[in-house]
């Protein structure tokens, strides 16, 4: 059995055999600090440093956080849905993963427009919300997942099983990554 923090450090959770599901989860919860940079450097009204955080920002969203999204639909979600017998069981995750896509698309707009103008700061009244909506929003989510779904999945899958999910986690989050601009 491995002892794991939770994402903000506060609970001590014992795993029988997640502990590679938290590991591969890790870059998720620790990535979504680049969307909180992103505001603070839109905040402070250097527009380059402001678009480089905004491009590292939208980076994550689309190279990691939303393909590994994706992934989980076909992998977690379905392990989920398995050991509580009923198909849908995760409509509500499902569901803020769509939105999460939507606000990642609102976002790359806006970040669109701050680009041409070369003045992020214009832009606050709109990035703001969607780059602390999105922070909240995953954090959530992915905290909500690791606390119901990893305790479920840890009481009811072997290793093997939990090996067979990580692989195909970074197997289709991998297939997923949107191309380097």
């Amino acid at each position: 059995m491995e002892t794991m923090s939770s994402s903000t450090g506060s609970a001590e959770v014992e795993d029988r055999v997640v502990g590679p599901l938290r590991e591969v989860r890790r870059p998720l919860h620790q990535g979504l600090a680049k969307l909180q940079a992103a505001a603070q450097a839109v905040a402070a009204g250097e527009p380059g440093k402001a678009l480089t955080a905004l491009d590292q920002a939208l980076a994550f969203l689309q190279r990691t956080f939303l393909p590994a999204c994706e992934a989980e639909e076909f992998t977690l979600f379905i392990a989920v849905d398995g050991v509580y017998g009923a198909t849908g069981a995760v409509a509500v995750m499902r569901a803020q993963h769509q939105v999460m896509v939507e606000m990642t698309g609102d976002l790359e707009k806006v970040v669109a427009a701050a680009r041409q103008a070369n003045d992020p700061a214009a832009y606050a009244g709109l990035l703001h919300p969607l780059l602390y909506g999105l922070y909240g929003l995953a954090r959530g989510h992915l905290e909500s997942e690791d606390a119901a779904y990893l305790t479920v999945l840890d009481e009811h899958l072997s290793e093997s099983q939990v090996g067979v999910i990580v692989d195909n986690l970074d197997r289709i989050a991998s297939a997923r990554r949107a191309p380097a601009r």
